[in-house]
Parts: structure tokens; C-alpha cells; sequence
């Protein structure tokens, strides 16, 4: 089985009054593992939010997306169906991994809202919780963190979906072995 990787990033926002607002995924990064924990490919794009299309100052800051990127970005819908045509999940078994249950999360609330079918991305393997149990280590820590302690330095930018998939991919390459769903 292979790894297929994946980090999104979404429309976020840090002033009070705005707890309601709806998260879109502005950013999907993805990369897939062959069962030796070797990458074979990257995927990443843009996504144009639809109900809140104007990104915040903070969004912007926190992910250094600029609003052009997202003004030229593709819908949804246009993405996943690229995403789709990339991974084939139709002809290749993969264990759909990423560092916790919001990015699962985000691309369901997603998919409802576009009324696109998501059930291709199943099994679902949450990293950060596997690598905790599976350690007994009861408090949570951030991504960097583990990275660290397992020897890894963070490349990239970080809150950019790429940089955060091809991270996030050290270390399922390094416990591939105990990553079995």
C-alpha cells in the first residue's frame, strides 16, 4: 500500500465575532509514498474560496498566500477533480494520511458545500494521534516538535500545504512500518 500524504490550508481569521465563519481550503498540498516511504510524486494548489473570497490580513500573513494567487485560483470542485486525476485512487490503494482530523474535517465540510462525492479518500490515518498512542505520550505536541525529536529539521514555509505534506512525510516514511490501518 501506498502513502498519500496531504495538508490543506483555509480562510482563518484571529478578530473576535468571526468564530462563526465558515473555514474554506485555500491551499492543498499532497505528496505520495511508495510503500518503501520513498516519495514518487507532489501535487499542490490553489483553491478559491467561495462564501468568503477576500482573504484576511492574518490568513494572509499566517500563510504568506497572497490574494492573487487566490483570485486566479481554480474552484473546488476543479481542483479535486485534478487531485482525483493525479492520485487515481481507482487504481492505487492508499492510506490517506495527515496530521490530525481537521484537514479530514475541512475537505468533508468542503465537498458538502461544493456537493462533490469525497469517499475516495478512505482509510484515513490521523498521524499526530497514531504517533502519540502509539508512544503513550498523552500530551499532544505540534508538528516542528516531533520533527525535531525525531531528528528532523522543518523545510520550507511553514502553514503552506506543500511544505507541510512533504514535512509531515519524513515521518511517515520513518514509521511507514507501524503506519498498517
Amino acid at each position: 500500500m501506498k502513502f498519500l500524504v496531504f495538508d490543506l490550508e483555509a480562510t482563518c481569521w484571529n478578530s473576535p465575532g468571526n468564530e462563526l465563519r465558515v473555514q474554506e481550503i485555500i491551499e492543498i498540498g499532497a505528496c505520495i509514498l511508495d510503500p518503501y516511504g520513498e516519495i514518487e510524486t507532489k501535487f499542490q494548489s490553489f483553491i478559491r474560496p467561495v462564501k468568503n473570497p477576500i482573504l484576511s490580513p492574518y490568513c494572509r500573513n499566517l500563510t504568506m498566500i497572497e490574494q492573487p494567487d487566490i483570485d486566479r485560483a481554480k474552484s473546488f470542485k476543479q481542483v479535486m477533480e485534478r487531485f482525483f486525476e493525479w492520485a487515481d485512487p481507482e487504481t492505487e490503494e492508499y492510506l490517506f494520511c495527515a496530521w490530525g482530523d481537521a484537514d479530514k474535517e475541512l475537505i468533508r465540510s468542503d465537498a458538502k458545500l461544493h456537493n462533490f462525492s469525497i469517499d475516495w479518500i478512505s482509510p484515513y490515518l490521523d498521524i499526530k494521534d497514531r504517533y502519540h498512542r502509539n508512544r503513550n505520550i498523552q500530551k499532544k505536541m505540534g508538528l516542528d516538535k516531533v520533527l525535531y525529536l525525531n531528528g528532523f529539521a522543518f523545510e520550507g514555509r511553514r502553514h503552506r500545504a506543500l511544505y507541510d505534506a512533504l514535512n509531515l512525510a519524513k515521518l511517515v516514511s520513518k514509521y511507514k512500518d507501524e503506519w498498517h490501518y
